[in-house]
């Protein structure tokens, strides 16, 4: 993990130094003088050489100094940690409403596979993959906060001040992002279920008096969510890059909302910085996952077993 995160800061620092353009010439704008320009670039430490560059970013990774933004002036490390809450509970917040919903849904498509009823939830699943959570986010406000109005348009209340009001302001958001995952999320555990309900163990719980949808539930649910913990969590990553459009949609001021204006105003130590954010949060998560594939699989907790051959 820690390999990954090395390598992984490398090269977006690489690729954010490729793109070119003077940070200093952005900040103190085209008619400044040469002297104004390299006392900007020293003062930034843009003057020192990229390696020297690349080890004090990724130095204060480790002891909470990013530096400072070049045009806004704010700590980078404190305004991360500041909106960082926001992003998250949008990010896991989908997760966790799309897993079950999609377990229950890809369950059920699988069960009745050859039946038309299993069919419409793999129709309805399309569709859902083609819509665009920001899109989907526009047609909710529209309809329940400004026709109906059952929920706020937008704007955002800490959970830990207003319980309430946050879930109403934050309910949009998540059913905006979670659309597009569960249709993903359903496909997976239906071809998962599918061939679950193929292997001898099903047909010798059949065989000893339960039907098929009760062996399904009891024996083969716990085995698709191994697949469906896998792409949940490989799916996070697209969660946390759909953050970026839907806090714009619904002026919530978190990780996705301060990448896009710091691209728009090319703010590339706090670009690099909250890309590594990610990727670590990311990484952390991976790890968590393969913690949980002991929890949910007994036979990967058997040394001596198959799986973990």
């Amino acid at each position: 993990m820690l390999l990954a995160a090395f390598v992984g800061s490398l090269i977006v620092f690489a690729l954010l130094r490729s793109l070119g353009g003077d940070v200093a010439h952005i900040i103190l704008g085209q008619y400044a003088t040469e002297g104004a320009l390299e006392a900007l670039q020293k003062e930034l430490g843009l003057n020192a050489p990229w390696y020297e560059q690349y080890f004090k970013w990724l130095g204060g990774v480790f002891t909470g100094n990013l530096g400072v933004s070049y045009a806004s002036r704010f700590d980078i490390f404190h305004e991360i940690v500041r909106r960082m809450v926001p992003t998250a509970i949008l990010s896991f917040g989908s997760l966790l409403l799309s897993m079950p919903i999609a377990l229950a849904l890809g369950t059920y498509a699988a069960i009745h596979s050859k039946k038309a009823r299993g069919g419409l939830v793999d129709v309805a699943s399309q569709v859902g993959m083609a819509i665009p959570a920001f899109w989907a986010g526009l047609i909710m406000v529209l309809i329940l906060a400004i026709r109906l109005g059952w929920l706020p348009a937008g704007g955002y209340t800490s959970p830990f001040e207003d319980l309430r009001r946050s879930l109403r302001q934050l309910a949009m958001p998540i059913l905006a992002l979670s659309l597009g995952n569960v249709s993903i999320l359903t496909r997976y555990v239906r071809s998962a279920m599918i061939d679950v309900m193929s292997e001898d163990f099903i047909r010798t719980a059949m065989a000893k008096g339960r039907t098929r949808r009760g062996a399904a539930l009891v024996h083969g649910v716990r085995n698709a969510s191994v697949s469906l913990v896998t792409v949940g969590v490989i799916h996070l990553g697209h969660l946390m890059a759909g953050t970026v459009v839907i806090e714009n949609v619904f002026v919530i001021p978190g990780l996705g909302r301060l990448l896009l204006t710091s691209v728009l105003g090319r703010e590339v130590i706090v670009v690099q910085s909250l890309v590594l954010v990610i990727l670590l949060m990311i990484l952390v998560m991976n790890f968590m996952m393969d913690i949980a594939y002991v929890l949910i699989d007994p036979r990967i907790r058997d040394k001596g077993g198959g799986a973990v051959a």
